[in-house]
């Protein structure tokens, strides 16, 4: 959570901070979770259940801002694979990059 912080204060741009607060984020993130019943969509590929954390961006923000609000960039993820996604280390543990794909 610290380095989201962090990464959300130092390293975001101005619009995509304005954006993940906006209704519509919040609208979207929920339809997201519904659609993948609060499931994190790697883990379920490898036949676990864990919850999702969060809703990330297949195509990020700043590689594509049309499609922000597209359901098909969008995936529910736990934070451990969220974290793997980003190719952040987790703690007493390194973990591989994982690529995220919708299907």
């Amino acid at each position: 959570m610290i380095k989201h912080k962090y990464y959300d204060k130092y390293k975001r741009d101005e619009r995509s901070r304005t954006f993940y607060k906006s209704r519509e984020w919040k609208q979207a993130r929920q339809v997201i979770l519904q659609r993948d019943n609060h499931l994190c969509q790697v883990c379920l590929k490898v036949n676990k259940i864990t919850p999702a954390d969060m809703v990330h961006h297949i195509i990020e923000l700043k590689d594509d801002w049309e499609k922000r609000l597209n359901e098909d960039n969008l995936v529910s993820l736990c934070n451990a694979c969220h974290n793997k996604v980003h190719g952040i280390k987790e703690p007493k543990k390194v973990s591989k990059k994982i690529k995220v794909v919708k299907g």
